[in-house]
């Protein structure tokens, strides 16, 4: 192969046949620390945390993407912990398990993470091993469980606010050993484990839930228990686990898009069950490690789609290379992608925030015809419900973080100046969080409420700071100091885009990336400009940018994706829009509100790509 010129960031190959198409797959991580099923797991695919084995351990330790080191012990060793914990790395949170010789079932006792050591949370209502949660440490759900008798399965529901549990709407079907996955108001719920007299009952059946009650989803392809899983209620990953018949215990992949479960073409390497994982991976970034395989093994196996959506079947968007068979130069070019237009928002308003996902977004902040607001209102994928409690400071220009139920508002311009006070919102009502000894207007943020980062804005320096759901700390610095920026990912793997750079004359089309420690410029947008909107959450390598001026008058409409090095062209949005709110991902995106520049309550809808293709250019 012969590299000649970069075009827009890539080499163009000289190839006697088109690229194989990328397929996503397992491939092997660091091993772990020990080789017994039932580790619990959280975190990421570079940002993971394991905790109980070897047998009854308090132990836990950490993944940075390459390897795992020791982190904090818990207080109460515990083992068949393996689906109990939820959370991130920095902000996980772990219930139940077992414990011998006493109590010799299981145990109630909930303990939570912050990056270095555990603490003790609310008590769970009753004593519970092989229980499964799924969502955030402050906006969590239990859903069944071993619970009062070990052949006894439970299918109580209950929630966890950060400190206490409440009972919710049991699911449906009693079971053990799941796979949960998703936030509190929008997870899933598949396969698991029962026992009748004398005989063992696997179950295939999906539940839904949508943070008040749980409806049936598509059946898995066959009944599985002690699998894995991560994701969202319509893009998640479902892996490993063991089934009734041959061949017992599995290493298929599955992947779920609100509906229906396809088999994908990538098995581990090793078939497993009752192994650990990254609960809050993504259906394209996920990490599997221990397990019964059978024998027990210590592998720990890493799942990355190389595609910059599910089900792209090109690799590399944008990316050029010379056919020397039929002598053309071509290049992979993504699908079209589509706006379309959605229910207005019930205040219109422009230069205000967003978070949460496609089927369960929030959006607060920002500034309506007459003054800053602090209206908020919630997104359930078809509407816009107004929440009964504002922002106790209404703002705009602000940054945000986390979910529908567990939102953070990032200081912001308020009146008169800016702020550096935080709120925190729980689904129903704000509180106040943390407050920056810097006040900072016109940045953006990304992350959860507990482990948030925020970067960029109009205040002394180049900005940065992180959120550790209490109290901000100063972060490496942004190569381009810049506000009115477009922001995306996590705390340890952010993105920057845009933004107007001072003295507030020229707009910008660099792009950052943050590793945890450092900013590291990447491929610049195609089109310059600020007040942007953006959508994106982890992988950092899958976002959204939409709408924004290349002035403090003009608006645009051209929207962006970017695949971890280049920014590509898509589909634009209807109207030029400015200072737009919103959330997602990459494949399905909310944009609320904005300017054209009058202050709107029109909104957007966007549909990703499918597949991408191949094609020719023509040259003479």
């Amino acid at each position: 192969m012969t590299n000649y010129k970069e075009i827009k960031g890539f080499k163009v190959q000289s190839l006697s046949a088109d690229p194989v198409p990328a397929v996503a797959g397992w491939t092997a991580g660091g091993n772990y620390p020990s080789s017994e099923p039932g580790s619990a797991g959280a975190g990421t695919l570079t940002a993971a945390l394991g905790t109980a084995p070897p047998g009854y351990s308090a132990n836990s330790y950490e993944y940075d993407g390459t390897s795992w080191t020791a982190g904090g012990s818990m207080s109460q060793p515990r083992g068949q912990a393996q689906s109990n914990m939820t959370g991130t790395q920095t902000a996980a949170l772990i219930v139940g398990g077992r414990y011998t010789p006493a109590p010799t079932f299981g145990l109630n006792l909930t303990e939570e993470y912050g990056g270095t050591s555990w603490t003790s949370g609310g008590n769970y209502p009753q004593e519970l091993r092989n229980a499964n949660n799924m969502g955030t440490q402050t906006a969590a759900v239990n859903a069944g469980g071993n619970s009062a008798n070990p052949s006894v399965a439970t299918n109580s529901t209950n929630h966890y606010d950060g400190s206490s549990w409440t009972s919710a709407t049991n699911n449906s079907t009693a079971r053990f050993s799941t796979a949960l996955f998703g936030i509190q108001t929008a997870g899933v719920m598949a396969g698991g484990f029962d026992k009748n007299p004398g005989s063992n009952v696997y179950h295939d059946a999906t539940e839904e839930y949508n943070g008040s009650s749980w409806t049936s989803g598509g059946n898995l392809p066959a009944a599985n228990n002690n699998a894995a899983a991560s994701g969202t209620l319509t893009a998640g990953i479902f892996f490993g686990g063991s089934q009734p018949s041959t061949p017992g215990v599995v290493g298929t992949t599955l992947a779920y898009n609100g509906t229906s479960w396809t088999s994908l073409p990538a098995t581990l390497s090793a078939a497993r069950s009752g192994h650990g994982s990254a609960r809050s991976g993504t259906q394209t970034a996920t990490l599997a490690w221990t397990g019964s395989t059978p024998p027990a093994t210590n592998s720990t196996e890493e799942y990355i789609d190389n595609s910059p959506y599910a089900g792209a079947t090109a690799f590399n968007i944008g990316q050029v290379f010379y056919n020397t068979t039929s002598k053309e130069f071509k290049y992979t070019a993504a699908g079209a992608g589509s706006w379309a237009s959605g229910n207005n928002i019930n205040t219109a308003r422009q230069q205000g925030a967003g978070a949460g996902t496609f089927t369960a977004g929030i959006i607060f902040g920002g500034e309506d015809p007459s003054a800053n607001t602090g209206a908020t209102e919630e997104f359930d994928g078809t509407s816009y419900t107004s929440s009964p409690n504002s922002m106790s400071t209404a703002r705009r220009f602000l940054g945000a973080a986390g979910t529908q139920t567990a939102a953070l508002a990032i200081m912001g311009e308020a009146t008169p100046g800016n702020t550096g006070a935080s709120e925190e919102y729980d689904g129903s009502s704000w509180t106040a969080g943390g407050t920056n000894p810097t006040a900072v207007g016109g940045l953006a943020g990304a992350g959860l409420q507990t482990a948030a980062i925020a970067f960029g804005g109009s205040g002394p320096g180049v900005l940065s700071f992180t959120y550790n759901g209490s109290s901000f700390s100063p972060a490496p610095s942004l190569n381009t100091a810049r506000y009115r920026l477009g922001g995306s990912g996590s705390q340890t793997a952010a993105l920057a885009f845009g933004g107007n750079t001072p003295p507030g004359t020229a707009v910008s089309a660099a792009t950052e990336e943050y590793d945890g420690s450092s900013w590291t410029s990447s491929g610049n947008l195609n089109t310059a400009r600020q007040f942007i909107g953006y959508a994106g959450q982890a992988p950092q390598s899958a976002a959204l940018a939409f709408g924004g001026g290349p002035n403090t008058t003009a608006s645009s409409n051209a929207t962006e994706e970017y695949d971890g090095s280049t920014w590509t062209s898509v589909a634009n949005l209807p109207t030029a829009k400015r200072s737009v709110l919103g959330g997602g991902t990459i494949g399905n995106t909310f944009s609320a509100g904005g300017g054209t520049p009058s202050i709107v309550a029109t909104t957007d809808e966007w549909t990703g790509e499918g597949a991408a293709t191949i094609k020719t250019v023509t040259t003479s």
